[in-house]
């Protein structure tokens, strides 16, 4: 499915327009069809971090044209470990906000000292169950 980038993506200002894809019941990526080429693994929020809630400021809700009856979803942008998938970062101040019934997004970038329990680099081991044996 085809997303309009409504406020650039840090480092990908270029990018206006990108592919979102499912890869498993997990992850998704999005895939860069314009501007520099990159592909990004996304998880939902609400999948690795039940609860995790921001608030979206209203220059946001504008680009989005958000409302409170709005099919959004906010995704986390994957760093993944070549070698360890438990290695791998979690960045929760700078989440993706899809709007599904226009399809458009933008990358949200959060004040870390209003939300000091985020981080741009959490460790995605922190936040898988493991089995208890």
């Amino acid at each position: 499915m085809n997303l309009t980038v409504k406020c650039p993506i840090l480092g990908f200002e270029d990018t206006k327009n990108v592919e979102f894809s499912t890869i498993d019941d997990i992850f998704s990526k999005i895939q860069s069809k314009d501007g520099k080429d990159f592909t990004f693994v996304l998880i939902d929020s609400q999948l690795i971090r039940p609860g995790y809630d921001f608030d979206i400021p209203l220059y946001y809700q504008e680009l989005l044209a958000l409302n409170k009856e709005s099919k959004r979803q906010a995704f986390i942008i994957v760093a993944l470990h070549e070698k360890d998938v438990n290695e791998s970062r979690l960045n929760f101040l700078a989440p993706m906000l899809v709007n599904w019934d226009n399809n458009t997004m933008a990358q949200i970038i959060l004040d870390p000292k209003d939300y000091p329990d985020f981080s741009q680099a959490e460790q995605i081991s922190n936040y898988i169950k493991k089995d208890e044996k």
